[in-house]
């Protein structure tokens, strides 16, 4: 769902819920009643300052209001729709698996490396967290300064806002699932 339809449902479902009229809600907060049914219809889009004046008028925070739940239980993710990237001169092939999600702050992605092949992506938000699985061949991590071999279906969870590198020095492709976690911080 949408940013602005999230916020239309939930001024009007709080101010239902609080079985206040749209004109004392309009009252309440100084937004005038009209501006106020086009926020609720999903016709206007609220400023900062006015989900903050309908946020004080409702004695809710304003991030009750601004909140987005728009999490989708059922994603299917078909190999075919997701056009891959490439990298180290074609020895590294990058697929999206499931794209990032706000609602469970995560993605995935598959990852062949080549033989001679290496992935080295740029450290990750602060807090992140990636968990790789080797799916078939066997794959090579250096992380903090350790290097972990990873053979078919062995996994490593690991704090990937720091540098990393999978690479591959066998004789077939390393493919592996590459699923971040993005923590909240604070």
């Amino acid at each position: 769902m949408d940013l602005n339809r999230a916020v239309a449902e939930n001024i009007k479902r709080v101010r239902k819920s609080q079985k206040l009229s749209l004109e004392r809600t309009a009252e309440l907060s100084g937004v005038s009643r009209s501006m106020l049914g086009q926020i609720e219809r999903g016709e206007a889009n609220p400023s900062v300052a006015i989900v903050g004046k309908l946020a004080g008028a409702l004695k809710v925070p304003a991030e009750l209001l601004l909140h987005n739940d728009s999490f989708e239980p059922l994603l299917l993710s078909r190999e075919v729709d997701n056009k891959p990237a490439r990298a180290d001169g074609g020895k590294v092939v990058i697929r999206g698996s499931l794209p990032y999600d706000e609602t469970v702050r995560m993605d995935s992605q598959f990852v062949d490396v080549y033989i001679s092949g290496n992935h080295e992506p740029a450290p990750d938000v602060p807090g992140c967290v990636c968990t790789i699985t080797m799916l078939s061949g066997t794959g090579w991590l250096n992380v903090g300064g350790e290097s972990y071999t990873l053979m078919e279906r062995d996994a490593l969870r690991f704090a990937s806002d720091q540098p990393w590198k999978l690479y591959n020095q066998g004789n077939t492709t390393a493919r592996a699932l590459l699923v971040r976690l993005y923590r909240r911080q604070g």
